[in-house]
């Protein structure tokens, strides 16, 4: 296998880390935050309030920080391309 081979394989096993890594915070960000907000209805006393205002935070949030995250690499790349022109590039 020679080299370019071996940085194509390298960017796909990291683009398949990226996605496991994405799809794990999306899947267990909620539940533990909806666990911490069992535990204090728990001691409060409280019906299910603070498990689905933690269970909605964390899902919001780990959203946000994905589409965030993604609209920052993007731009990176945007700005990386042979497309990219700046004014000091034009005739």
């Amino acid at each position: 296998m020679d080299e370019h081979e071996q940085a194509q394989r390298r960017h796909l096993n990291q683009g398949f880390g990226a996605s496991l890594n994405n799809a794990f915070e999306i899947a267990m960000i909620p539940v533990l935050f909806a666990g911490v907000g069992w535990l204090i209805d728990a001691v409060l006393g409280t019906g299910p309030v603070f498990l689905a205002v933690l269970a909605v935070l964390g899902l919001t949030g780990t959203v946000a920080k994905l589409y965030y995250g993604y609209n920052r690499e993007m731009g990176e790349m945007e700005q990386a391309g042979p497309w990219h022109r700046t004014s000091r590039d034009l005739p």
